[in-house]
């Protein structure tokens, strides 16, 4: 059965224009890829152009055939119109789509539109006539001279098209052109096949096989558009992806699935082939670590990565994909792991209590950080390095007696030389007898002794000696702390040993003193019928100073308590008013020619003890015994200052010199210079304890001013309204300060 060439025709437009509307279709739906509305007006006007040819060469009228031509022209004039836009949009030249530049663009678009509308006589009007050729009689137009002139102003806008996509084409940063090859034959190939209709190249002048062909084309552009991912992000050529490059390098399209890869990504996911594979696939967790940007390692590799990601975009700018590129950072990593492992070790270092310890950690850290063989540490003893901790491979292989090191080794030790010399020493143990170890790295451990780490094959790199050095002397840092640690220990037993035999000696002085001053008493009442009455004064003296001794002792019982309690222990809450007040009526017993004065303004609470009434007592008799005086003055007042209170005893005696003022606390002050030096070595030493201050000022218009400054004790209900040790610590210290530099 013969099938004419209008059949074929015929079959082919429907086709077409099934082909068209579906494509229009489906691009409607692509709305994330660049210009898929202007490629799906393409394919729309693609299958109207062969819905209207249908009718144009099944037209039996010539009124038909002319009015079908001139549709099929209008439609051909717009597919033109919407491809240039089509182009300035996938070319990124969306300045162009502004009407001043896109209405003339438009208007040469439909030049032979217009021609045909408005045209007149036999230039501008089209002739429907009827041509057999091959057996086929259809209606063929026939066009007037000007149809040339009009043809070649319709096809500039084609050709301008072009020109943008050649020019995109031959951008040297341009990673579309296999895409934007494909698009660019996709056009030309229909805009070929209308010229030779046009100019008369055609199987029969009433058939046009260009809107078939157009359909065509656009199947080509919209699979390289759609369903290319490898187009649609990225098409990397060999300068973009170097296949030799030693760090993983994939390029992901925006469902995260892998277009393009490296060797070092292959082998890094482990698979031979993994182009169009989804990495979530591959590798599960690399997705999380590449979102994050962290270095990470991943599968059972021990290599680091630091993901670098770049994005993939179109020519507007628009998110395709991502270039992901894996940077090796491995001795980075190591170097870092290697710093916060030390800095691990210094704080086991500090919290260790003995040298084998210390010991133990070295040789731990050197090989499981260092990534060493083995190692060792040797102390000295008595003139001799001895292994105190040694890895296991050093002694299941070597024989003990080579693990000792001494200045009469013959030849002579490596060890001993390293510990005699403070040098760090790389050796070779090749005819030590130490198989299978080969080289070692000696390090000095000042005077403890010398720590060696050693390697089966080759000696320790640049950056590895650094790191041993750095474990030497951290090393031997804690080994002075236990050093100074054992001597404090030491210290501290004797000081308590010391301690435990002045209390007892104390105790014994106080209660043989105490018996002793019981047997004279009594022995002095005993008497005291026998002696005549103008003469038992003497009695009571003896029973007056056997009296004060006694209180002595028992002073002294509680100096020697509050010199050896800690400050917590010494330390309570005293009503300064009342012992101000006791200590001042003792004073006014014993001076009654002596004028005694107490200024109060307030509820005052030092931190103090029981012996506070002594050392006011102590200030208050110096004041009186020093007072020449003719009417002897003393004033007491007390004042704040900031967190503290200052005692201030001003007497009106002869003053004191500012050398005095200086040395009158020192123990050795003979008692001449005061009449009472021992008392005031007792105040500055109490007053030391209290954690207060003691000096001397002048007293205008003659004598001198003794200042006591306590530490002001918090009450109950102000330790509410206390702002917090800091501050109370920081105020106190700067207000001790002020008075200090007074």
């Amino acid at each position: 059965m013969d099938v004419d060439i209008a059949t074929v025709a015929i079959l082919g437009n429907a086709g077409g224009a099934l082909i068209g509307f579906t494509v229009a279709v489906i691009a409607g739906r692509k709305r994330d890829v660049l210009g898929h509305r202007q490629y799906g007006w393409l394919a729309l006007a693609g299958g109207c152009w062969c819905a209207i040819s249908i009718v144009k060469v099944m037209a039996a009228s010539p009124e038909v055939a002319e009015t079908a031509y001139l549709i099929a022209r209008t439609v051909s004039s717009q597919i033109i119109a919407i491809w240039i836009i089509f182009v300035l949009v996938y070319t990124g030249r969306r300045s162009w789509l502004r009407p001043s530049r896109l209405i003339p663009v438009l208007i040469m678009a439909n030049a032979d539109v217009l021609l045909l509308l408005l045209g007149q006589g036999r230039f501008g009007q089209a002739t429907v006539v009827p041509i057999t050729q091959n057996g086929v009689t259809l209606l063929a137009i026939q066009r007037g001279a000007a149809f040339a002139a009009t043809l070649t102003i319709s096809y500039m806008p084609a050709l301008l098209g072009y020109g943008f996509l050649i020019e995109f084409l031959s951008r040297s940063e341009n990673i579309y052109r296999r895409q934007t090859a494909i698009i660019g034959a996709g056009g030309a190939l229909p805009m070929i096949v209308a010229l030779l209709y046009d100019f008369g190249y055609t199987p029969h002048p009433g058939i046009d096989f260009t809107p078939v062909v157009f359909v065509i084309s656009m199947l080509f552009v919209g699979w390289a558009l759609f369903r290319d991912k490898s187009l649609s992000v990225t098409t990397l050529s060999g300068d973009t992806l170097v296949d030799n490059l030693p760090d993983p390098v994939i390029a992901l399209d925006d469902d995260c699935v892998i277009i393009d890869y490296n060797a070092a990504a292959a082998s890094a996911l482990d698979h031979p082939d993994p182009d169009g594979e989804p990495l979530d696939d591959l590798a599960p967790e690399l997705v999380g670590h590449i979102e994050r940007g962290e270095v990470f390692s991943f599968g059972d590799s021990f290599t680091y990565y630091n993901p670098q990601t770049t994005s993939l975009t179109d020519q507007s700018g628009t998110e395709r994909g991502r270039l992901v590129v894996l940077r090796d950072v491995t001795g980075q990593q190591r170097r870092q792991d290697r710093l916060e492992a030390l800095q691990a070790a210094t704080r086991q270092f500090i919290e260790a209590e003995t040298a084998e310890e210390v010991s133990e950690m070295a040789v731990e850290f050197a090989t499981a950080v260092l990534d060493q063989n083995a190692a060792g540490v040797f102390l000295e003893d008595d003139g001799v390095l001895e292994p105190t901790v040694i890895s296991e491979s050093i002694a299941e292989h070597v024989d003990e007696e080579l693990l000792y090191g001494s200045p009469t080794d013959e030849p002579e030790s490596k060890l001993w030389r390293t510990y005699e010399t403070s040098e760090i020493r790389a050796v070779s143990l090749d005819l030590d007898g130490l198989d299978p170890l080969d080289n070692a790295l000696m390090l000095p451990l000042g005077p403890h002794g010398v720590m060696a780490i050693t390697s089966h094959d080759s000696t320790l790199a640049t950056e590895d000696r650094r790191y041993a050095a750095i474990l030497a002397q951290t090393t031997q840092v804690a080994l002075d702390q236990v050093e100074r640690e054992r001597e404090l220990r030491q210290s501290r037993s004797s000081v308590q040993r010391r301690r435990e035999q002045i209390e007892f000696f104390n105790g014994v002085l106080r209660h043989s003193l105490h018996n002793a001053m019981v047997v004279i008493r009594g022995r002095a009442e005993h008497i005291r019928d026998e002696v005549p009455p103008r003469k038992q004064r003497h009695l009571d003296s003896i029973s007056d100073w056997c009296g004060k001794l006694t209180d002595m002792s028992e002073t002294i019982r509680d100096i020697n308590n509050t010199v050896t309690a800690s400050e917590a222990e010494r330390l309570d809450t005293v009503d300064l008013n009342a012992t101000l007040r006791r200590s001042i009526e003792s004073l006014r017993v014993e001076y009654d020619s002596v004028s005694l004065s107490c200024e109060l303004n307030g509820d005052y609470r030092v931190q103090a003890n029981e012996l506070l009434e002594e050392v006011l007592q102590s200030i208050l008799r110096n004041a009186v015994d020093h007072n020449d005086a003719d009417t002897p003055r003393v004033i007491v007042t007390v004042q704040q200052a900031s967190d503290w209170l200052q005692v201030r005893i001003a007497d009106n005696g002869p003053g004191m010199s500012d050398e005095l003022k200086t040395t009158v606390f020192e123990r050795g002050l003979s008692p001449d210079q005061t009449a009472g030096g021992f008392g005031l070595y007792f105040v500055s030493v109490m007053m030391d304890l209290y954690g207060g201050t003691l000096w001397f000022e002048d007293n205008h218009p003659t004598g001198t001013v003794a200042i006591l400054e306590f530490q002001q004790a918090v009450t109950g209900d102000e330790a509410e309204d206390d702002p917090g040790p800091d501050d109370t610590e920081t105020a106190a210290t700067e207000a001790q300060t002020k008075s200090h530099n007074r």
